[in-house]
């Protein structure tokens, strides 16, 4: 599993960063923030990509210099900072978006839908039996 993970992550990464500029880390906060037009609170943000806080503030930090999304105090909370995509950012990550997925297609296009289907079934029931929320019982 980690290996394809890794061969899948790496010819992903190449694509966006050779093409939009942008790594998927970055393209991870894009489509987070897609899904949010309000924005979100970096905290939020780092708990929904599952990332330190450390790691979103640089992120952040570079995709505001590219003009990708903007910062700003939270008007609730002086201590929090929200994150919104820019008009850019929103057409970077729609473009960036086709182009990923057509890479993934691109990628699996060989594989039958029933194969397919019976990966996802197992990885599925793999996930909940590792999940703490499952109340499998852990060896």
């Amino acid at each position: 599993m980690l290996g394809v993970h890794g061969a899948v992550f790496s010819r992903l990464n190449r694509a966006m960063s050779r093409e939009f500029g942008i790594t998927l880390a970055k393209f991870d906060v894009l489509a987070q923030l897609y899904r949010n037009p309000a924005g979100m609170t970096q905290g939020n943000l780092s708990r929904q990509l599952k990332v330190t806080g450390g790691n979103v503030t640089g992120l952040v930090r570079r995709l505001c210099g590219d003009g990708l999304i903007t910062r700003h105090m939270s008007p609730d909370d002086r201590r929090a900072f929200v994150v919104q995509l820019t008009v850019l950012g929103k057409e970077t990550y729609l473009s960036a978006r086709a182009r990923h997925d057509a890479k993934l297609e691109e990628m699996f296009r060989e594989i039958d839908v029933d194969d397919k289907a019976r990966v996802l079934g197992i990885l599925l029931a793999m996930a909940a039996r590792v999940q703490p929320s499952s109340g499998a019982a852990g060896h």
